[in-house]
């Protein structure tokens, strides 16, 4: 009875140790393909960080551009202006 004592706890022993064993590979292979995972996130982070950036410089150069169009449009209308003056001089009376 005593052996077959002793053999059950050094079966249990052993599985115990297989246990682990196999714990610790699926552990290390779990890390392996969480990586690559990793670096794409960081990836996806960095590439929406840049359109953000893009974004905003567009929103930005809008923005200024309409700035731009309404002082040309003025003094696109302005030189029209002073040139049809130019080319029919007022009439004194």
């Amino acid at each position: 009875m005593t052996f077959f004592l002793i053999a059950v706890f050094l079966c249990l022993i052993g599985l115990i140790v297989f246990l682990i064993y196999k714990m610790l590979s699926e552990r290390n292979a779990f890390a392996s393909k969480l990586r690559p995972l990793e670096q794409l996130m960081v990836q996806l982070n960095e590439d929406c960080k840049n359109q953000s950036l893009q974004i905003q410089l567009s929103e930005d150069l809008k923005t200024k551009m309409k700035e731009v169009n309404a002082v040309l449009s003025r003094n696109v209308f302005d030189l029209n202006y002073q040139l049809f003056e130019n080319s029919f001089p007022k009439k004194e009376r």
